[in-house]
């Protein structure tokens, strides 16, 4: 913790360890551009979706999200208060921020957390730290920090990752962690899943997971998932054929999952 400590004093932002050091409050938040495809076999660069997402993090816990879920998130939240309250609630869905990313990592030590919904159920599932092969020698500058290469396997691709040993935190995007450093780049192969750091400065956020989901394996996610694509909607039982049958149909060029 010394060495962390000693190193925040010394980045350019000015990074402080918190005061108190509250494990549920964050020392750093960086700011990735997140840029993705839904369908492979759409190569069309324009159709390429982006999101800003958001790593909060301190040496021992983590969240991830997307911004503009947060902004959703903290609207709903409001709303509830509001209503218990005895308030008048009134939101006009089309107003909201629109977001591609509803699910959340969230990470206690070595123990890392996914929640993702399906419909309207969310499930969370566990997972330890990537294997990585860092046996590389090049090194690259991102926002003005010094990056080695390392790569990791994951679900069936290839992926690279930039990562700084000048913040010296086993973090990264989504479930990418387990480096010593933190990551600020990463893409598979084809870049259909590339996530770039465009922004670091030092806050502090409550860490938390930001919903409560069903325990699941990893396995049992994707299979309800899976089976929530090829039935969509099972409880709506007056849902026109032919409306079902284009949902399906357009969940098969939903193909590009990152856990898939």
């Amino acid at each position: 913790m010394r060495t962390y400590f000693l190193i925040l004093l010394l980045l350019p932002f000015g990074f402080v360890y918190s005061q108190k050091n509250d494990n549920s409050l964050s020392d750093i938040e960086v700011q990735y551009e997140y840029s993705f495809v839904r369908d492979t076999t759409d190569t069309d660069p324009s159709h390429r979706l982006k999101e800003l997402m958001i790593l909060d993090f301190n040496p021992n816990s983590s969240i991830y999200y997307s911004q503009q879920y947060m902004a959703v998130k903290k609207i709903f939240d409001q709303a509830t208060v509001d209503a218990m309250n005895n308030k008048n609630v009134n939101i006009n869905t089309g107003d909201l921020p629109k977001y591609k990313i509803g699910y959340t990592v969230y990470r206690k030590g070595s123990q890392i957390f996914v929640t993702a919904n399906i419909n309207k159920d969310f499930f969370t599932f566990e997972n330890n730290y990537l294997s990585w092969d860092t046996n590389y020698t090049d090194v690259k500058t991102i926002l003005g920090y010094k990056c080695n290469k390392a790569t990791t396997k994951f679900n069936n691709r290839i992926y690279t990752a930039w990562y700084t040993k000048d913040i010296p935190i086993s973090e990264g995007p989504y479930r990418f962690k387990g480096l010593t450093g933190l990551i600020l780049e990463i893409n598979d192969e084809k870049s259909y899943h590339a996530f770039k750091a465009i922004g670091i400065e030092k806050k502090q956020v409550e860490i938390k997971p930001l919903q409560k989901g069903v325990p699941a394996t990893r396995e049992q996610y994707l299979k309800k998932k899976e089976e929530f694509k090829s039935n969509p909607y099972p409880e709506r039982k007056n849902l026109p054929k032919e409306t079902r049958d284009k949902m399906i149909e357009a969940f098969k060029k939903d193909n590009n999952s990152i856990e898939s």
